[in-house]
């Protein structure tokens, strides 16, 4: 829905094609800006949807998506966009003096906080309270354009608003804790944790320990999963070869990822899919 460190925007399209064809429930574990529950045709199939990130911030922002996006558009009218002093204001009120365990989701002055940020930095910037707003740096033929606005427009796209409104619910969980509450043979997760070794990135920390304890839960599911990653040593141990199915996919890396992952500034990588079931590729070859 918004620029964020590992959105998946553009890999829906070849991601939705490796989805279980069927399933009842579907769970964004690591939901970020949302991408796939809004952008993925065989999601549409789930009568039960789930949306979870850990950050409160995040859960907040699609608990009013969900619930009142008319009204979040209209507070997000009444801001300016490209205004640096609020842009300060609005960073030390969320970064530096909010207590997040008080956030209660549904707070639409608070998203518009968050949103009024997160789409006002350079892509995949993590939040915090020196992040530099895009709207200070101008280019040849003058500023950037504003995502702001950008974000604003979806607000009135009919399709997307659509796709909103069948997210049944909004939580704030730890992902293990998620996985146990939701998993049933009907179920299918799509789990895209923080890149390993960048997880300073995101709002939370997400030790190497955790990347095994989450490969641990997801070795005892009932349901189905689809794991997203880009490969690092560990992965083989965490999710073995002949016990999983694993796809790789030529992808291109956001400006924020292409040093952290690779060290270089190359602008393609390679994303690991991994399955716990059968999927076809573009091919119509079966991935064991």
């Amino acid at each position: 829905m918004f620029p964020y460190i590992g959105g998946k925007s553009h890999h829906v399209g070849w991601m939705n094609e490796l989805f279980p064809s069927t399933f009842a429930s579907f769970v964004e574990v690591f939901g970020g800006a949302g991408w796939v529950s809004v952008k993925s045709e065989r999601v549409d199939q789930a009568s039960l949807r789930v949306y979870n990130d850990f950050n409160p911030l995040l859960a907040n922002v699609f608990e009013c998506l969900r619930t009142d996006p008319a009204a979040l558009l209209a507070e997000m009218n009444k801001t300016p966009k490209s205004d640096t002093a609020l842009f300060k204001q609005y960073q030390q009120e969320l970064f530096g003096q909010l207590d997040w365990s008080t956030v209660t989701l549904g707070d639409i002055p608070l998203a518009v906080k968050y949103l009024y940020l997160q789409t006002q930095v350079f892509s995949g910037t993590p939040l915090s309270t020196t992040c530099v707003p895009y709207f200070t740096e101008t280019k040849a033929d003058g500023r950037y354009p504003s995502k702001y606005d950008t974000f604003k427009k979806k607000l009135t796209n009919t399709k997307i608003l659509d796709r909103l409104s069948k997210i049944d619910c909004v939580e704030q969980l730890d992902c293990c804790d998620l996985i146990r509450k939701y998993d049933s043979e009907n179920t299918f997760f799509y789990v895209d944790p923080p890149y390993y070794n960048m997880e300073f990135y995101y709002s939370r920390e997400f030790p190497r320990e955790k990347h095994q304890e989450l490969a641990t839960v997801l070795k005892s599911i009932r349901g189905k999963f689809a794991l997203s990653y880009y490969d690092f040593d560990d992965l083989k141990l965490f999710y073995p070869e002949d016990s999983y199915r694993w796809h790789r996919q030529d992808v291109y890396r956001s400006a924020s990822t292409r040093g952290a992952v690779k060290k270089n500034h190359n602008n393609r990588g390679t994303e690991v899919l991994i399955m716990n079931y059968d999927a076809e590729d573009s091919d119509g070859l079966f991935k064991f």
